[in-house]
């Protein structure tokens, strides 16, 4: 009978024990190499190190851009406001759904009472250990934090009461223009409800510590990414199947964040400005103090400190598209050093967008073994990588110069009473828009690039507004390269060589100017000569016009029967080949490729329309880098190079055009006569009957060539709102003609070196308005050492 009952218990603890012994086995064989990696991982910490973002240099080596590296140590809203602990102990209490299944709620509720408490001593030792770290005092950490916090709760609070009124306006009003009804409770409260719902300030960390220093945000970043096993709460939950839940943050919601801020030493400056050489009216022995500033703001670009999905979507496709970048950025592991985060900053536009993937710096990784005693050779370190320095061709005190030169402040771009051309849209002292362009021939670098207005980084921050509500300029929009502008008679000259390469000029050839080109319609078509004085090119010269000499008196007849001769098909190829409907690929933003169409018309070009494109007028635009580019194309007979902005960049295959040598030059003479004969149309300015020479900056050799184009009038837009406060929808705010100058230049007796495209918006005369800016852009190639 013992035996019998012995057994039976025998059978019962063997029953007892082979789910517990089975589970162990499965565990220490199935499951064994998982196990160990987890409990190995346990022992072993990794901390990312912040990572400097590349440089941006000009062509000189000045810097253009760089990172002032910046720390703030953030706190979640809701550890501030003292809710996180409640939070968090009721997410652990439910963890054991067996143990909180069995709970009563009085027991419920105590046991989460129990763990607050727990986790509110975890917070104030965290604060403390802050405090301590970032050697600050502790009364004064509290007094930040209670700071931070309310002025979260102010704003949600103006916020909440801002959208409880909208929502009173909106339900309150009656259909018909009937009397505004009156709520019910129930609708009250539910519009309470909505306009109570959090802000996003409430859904992330608030900034409480400012601009710390280096070292001090190392050290809290390793304690940021430690965590450690809540003291006691073992005690009182039953043990959880992922043991990890009960490590808890060594400082609760505090969060180091990368606040650097990008630096733009050049962005603003003082240049000073000789006024020996302006236009007589404005010439004196003093010099004038320009403030500029954004300077090559349009090039370089903005930065955001919001990062988009999109952000890193671009940087999976580039790691998985270039194997060379992804052997960079990727650990052994296959981690992205460079992977974006919150609060990351991220190039939004110019230069910091397009090279976004060359100047993002790489995190270092710091591990550290907790199974031994940490010595110096036993930390592994993987040092963080700078990012990649981008060098570009502009020369950042040129480009001062040149904005100055067109700054407002300057007196050389607003309008004035002796430009001779009335504007109703403009009256005298109107700032004018425009750009400018400097190239260099012989490598097609870009040395400067100027769009007016400028776009200050100052007044971003201080009054946005001004920036981003200005419908009349749009500073934001790079005017040379992005905005489309009819060329008028800058086209000229790459007319003639066009016409010559086809067989429809001769060397030698003459064209009579009749004054208008129809015999029997004097009123169309006509010479600006005959239209302002009554008398042809002919008469003045006493002969036919040469090739150079109709460019030199920029005759429209001469032209207008060139566009004849060529026809629709022929013109539109003359402009394909020096680059009209073709972008270049800068890498700095949006790029305007030019026009041979009528705006939203793709119908093909008829013979009225190919005349006036040999004035540079009809359907063609292009931007000022286009007239640049045509330019530098024409001065080095014929062969095409494309222009590019940064250094680095991989230089195009030049195309070599086949010109006729003998038309490029009589282009190239009737340039040098249009600037240095007395009737040439960019030689002098005629203010109150004196000649005052346009260049008058000595030892160089300048070639160039004015235009005058009919522009579209400019309206305010169907989107505004007439407010009885300036301009209303469709109201013309701006009328007339563009003026345009471009100008080869270089020293006595040597080819030319550089390109000058000017172009102001509005402003009528091309000699009158751009010349002078010409002129001053020449200085300052010679300030620059260049000339």
């Amino acid at each position: 009978m013992f035996h019998r009952r012995l057994l039976i218990i025998m059978s019962l603890v063997v029953a007892g024990l082979a789910f517990p012994l089975l589970q162990t086995a499965r565990l220490t064989t199935t499951r064994h190499e998982e196990l160990l990696r987890a409990a190995e991982s346990r022992l072993v910490t990794r901390q990312w190190t912040p990572s400097v973002r590349g440089n941006i240099t000009d062509r000189k080596g000045r810097i253009l851009a760089q990172d002032r590296p910046s720390y703030d140590v953030a706190i979640d809203y809701d550890v501030l406001k003292g809710t996180w602990a409640a939070k968090k102990a009721e997410e652990l209490a439910r963890s054991n759904r067996v143990q909180w299944n069995e709970l009563g709620p009085d027991e419920r509720k105590s046991l989460i009472e129990r763990l607050t408490v727990l986790l509110d001593a975890r917070v104030e030792r965290g604060m403390a250990d802050l405090a301590r770290s970032a050697a600050i005092d502790r009364a004064k950490l509290d007094l930040l934090a209670r700071d931070a916090v309310g002025a979260v709760d102010n704003l949600y609070d103006s916020i909440r009461d801002r959208r409880r009124q909208a929502m009173i306006h909106d339900a309150v009003k009656s259909a018909d223009g009937a009397p505004d009804r009156v709520l019910t409770k129930d609708e009250l409260h539910k519009i309470e409800i909505a306009a109570a719902k959090p802000i996003a300030e409430q859904q992330r960390p608030v900034s409480v510590l400012r601009r710390i220093s280096d070292a001090t945000a190392f050290e809290l970043q390793l304690l940021t990414d430690g965590k450690a096993e809540l003291a006691g709460a073992s005690d009182l939950l039953e043990p959880l199947a992922d043991p990890d839940k009960l490590l808890i943050d060594r400082l609760p919601g505090v969060r180091v964040i990368d606040t650097g801020d990008r630096e733009y030493p050049l962005d603003s400056m003082t240049i000073t400005l000789d006024r020996a050489r302006f236009p007589l009216p404005m010439r004196s022995d003093t010099t004038i103090e320009v403030p500029v500033e954004g300077v090559a703001g349009h090039i370089l670009g903005w930065m955001r400190s919001r990062v988009f999905r999109e952000d890193q979507e671009r940087r999976n496709i580039q790691i998985a598209n270039d194997p060379a970048f992804a052997s960079r950025v990727l650990t052994s592991g296959g981690v992205d050093r460079g992977e974006y985060r919150e609060h990351d900053r991220v190039g939004s536009s110019g230069i910091e967008a397009t090279m976004e993937h060359r100047l993002r710096g790489l995190r270092g990784l710091r591990t550290q073994h907790l199974d031994r005693i940490a010595q110096p050779d036993e930390i592994e370190m993987l040092p963080a990588s700078v990012g990649s320095t981008i060098p570009l061709t502009i020369d950042g005190m040129l480009q001062a110069r040149v904005q100055a030169i067109m700054s407002p402040a300057a007196g050389l771009a607003v309008v004035e009473d002796w430009h001779g051309t009335p504007n109703p849209t403009m009256p005298i002292g109107t700032p004018l828009a425009g750009a400018a362009v400097v190239l260099e021939i012989d490598t097609g670098d870009i040395l400067a690039m100027v769009s007016m207005p400028e776009v200050s980084r100052r007044v971003i921050k201080e009054n946005p507004e001004q920036v981003f509500d200005d419908k009349i300029n749009v500073p934001f929009l790079n005017r040379a390269i992005a905005k489309p502008y009819p060329p008028g008679s800058i086209v000229k000259p790459l007319i003639l060589t066009g016409a010559a390469q086809r067989g429809n000029f001769l060397q030698g050839q003459t064209i009579e100017c009749t004054g208008h080109l129809l015999p029997n319609e004097p009123n169309m078509l006509r010479c600006w000569i005959y239209k302002r004085f009554d008398q042809t090119h002919t008469q003045q010269l006493g002969h036919a016009l040469s090739a150079a000499e109709g460019i030199k008196v920029s005759c429209n007849i001469f032209f207008f029967t060139l566009g004849k001769r060529l026809g629709p098909e022929a013109i539109s190829d003359v402009f394909r080949e020096f680059g009209v409907t073709q972008s270049w690929n800068l890498g700095i933003g949006s790029e305007y490729p030019g026009s041979l169409q009528v705006y939203g018309n793709k119908r093909d070009l008829s013979m009225g329309e190919a005349i006036q494109m040999g004035i540079g007028q009809g359907p063609v635009t292009w931007t000022p880098l286009h007239a640049a580019d045509a330019y530098a194309t024409l001065a080095r007979s014929g062969v095409r190079v494309t222009p590019r902005i940064i250094a680095d960049a991989p230089r195009g295959q030049p195309i070599e055009l086949g010109l006729p040598s003998w038309a490029v030059q009589d282009a190239m003479e009737g340039l040098a006569a249009s600037v240095g004969d007395d009737l040439g149309t960019g030689n002098h300015l005629s203010i109150d009957g004196v000649h005052d020479p346009i260049f008058n900056i000595p030892g160089v050799r300048v070639l160039g060539k004015t235009g005058t184009a009919a522009a579209p009038d400019l309206k305010y837009g169907d989107s505004a709102e007439d407010d009885g406060i300036g301009p209303g929808p469709n109201d013309v705010v701006r009328s007339g003609d563009h003026s345009w100058f471009v100008v080869l230049v270089g020293k006595p007796n040597e080819r030319p070196k550089y390109v000058i495209s000017v172009v102001m918006e509005y402003a009528g005369s091309g000699g009158k308005v751009s010349g002078p800016i010409v002129n001053q852009i020449i200085q300052a190639l010679r300030d620059e050492g260049y000339l």
